[in-house]
């Protein structure tokens, strides 16, 4: 195997730590996404199946 010059490694080894952070930033942003999706759906679906008078839901609502 070639020896390669110092500064191609030191290029080679930031190149791979910026791929592996964007990689990294993304699945956990895209998972935190997931996530905050589904609680809030499941917080949606709850508070429309909830059977509440219409008054105690406009009492919720902020003016």
């Amino acid at each position: 195997m070639a020896r390669y010059a110092w500064y191609t490694r030191v290029t080679d080894t930031l190149h791979r730590l910026t791929v592996l952070t964007l990689v990294g930033g993304t699945l956990y942003m895209s998972g935190a996404l997931a996530y905050t999706l589904y609680m809030n759906g499941k917080r949606y679906e709850k508070q429309v199946t909830q059977k509440e008078s219409p008054e105690a839901i406009n009492s919720n609502t902020p003016k």
